[in-house]
């Protein structure tokens, strides 16, 4: 197998379910985070590397395309594959099989943050780089766009969702949007289509009002406020049972 891709299992679990049986969407995040942090590891490109150089990284965007819901106690195979470090920015792929085959693609965007001044660093600074590779991959990710957002509820940000980072954990996160997309009001409606763009940390005790609002091709945006600094948007599509 290539240093650049590494393949992993997960099985669903009751935690990752939600009330229609289902898949969250914060559990599919969940696996692709675990892989690429596993991944950089055995790159020799670990947490704990990049704490000797007072440095940590930081999830910056992700995407994820599903062609069906995910289910209880399945097991599901993701592959992750470096594509290239493309200026601050580490871009990742995954393909997300079941029995099956796949049955879903994704992508990430990494970043490195300075740990005392939490500002973007270049990883070549690092001496980190490696040659673009062809992952068959080619999608890059944007801003989320909506023209008009309504406030739906406050959410304050408590200890159960600040990770080893000090700040809001991206899993976390996802859950917290999520509780806007309406999932709960329609049996047959689930998430295939999730962008996640992380903007700015968020800290334990942070109040943060969340809205929402449509956006292009039939999807919905939801957004992140402490108050008028956004902190963290989405844009999701729904497809039906």
């Amino acid at each position: 197998m290539s240093a650049f891709q590494m393949t992993k299992e997960y099985v669903l679990d009751i935690g990752h379910i939600d009330t229609k049986g289902m898949a969250r969407p914060s559990a599919i995040v969940e696996f692709m985070q675990d892989i690429a942090t596993c991944h950089a590891e055995v790159m020799g490109l670990s947490g704990e590397w990049l704490a000797e150089k007072k440095a940590f990284w930081v999830l910056s965007r992700l995407k994820y395309q599903m062609k069906r819901p995910l289910r209880p106690h399945e097991t599901i195979r993701l592959t992750t594959l470096a594509r290239e470090i493309r200026g601050a920015s580490w871009y990742r792929d995954f393909v997300i099989e079941a029995e099956e085959g796949i049955i879903g693609h994704a992508l990430t965007i990494w970043a490195i943050v300075n740990l005392e001044t939490r500002r973007l660093m270049r990883p070549k600074v690092l001496g980190l780089g490696f040659d673009k590779q062809d992952t068959g991959f080619t999608e890059t990710l944007k801003a989320i766009r909506s023209d008009e957002l309504e406030p739906c509820f406050d959410r304050v940000v408590r200890y159960s969702d600040i990770d080893v980072n000090r700040h809001l954990n991206n899993v976390k996160a996802v859950d917290i949007l999520s509780d806007a997309f309406g999932l709960e009001t329609d049996e047959k409606r689930w998430v295939s289509q999730l962008q996640v763009n992380y903007i700015a940390e968020t800290i334990c005790g942070a109040v943060l009002n969340i809205r929402r609002g449509a956006g292009t091709a039939n999807s919905l945006c939801v957004s992140a406020f402490e108050g008028e600094k956004e902190k963290v948007q989405a844009e999701v599509i729904f497809s039906t049972l």
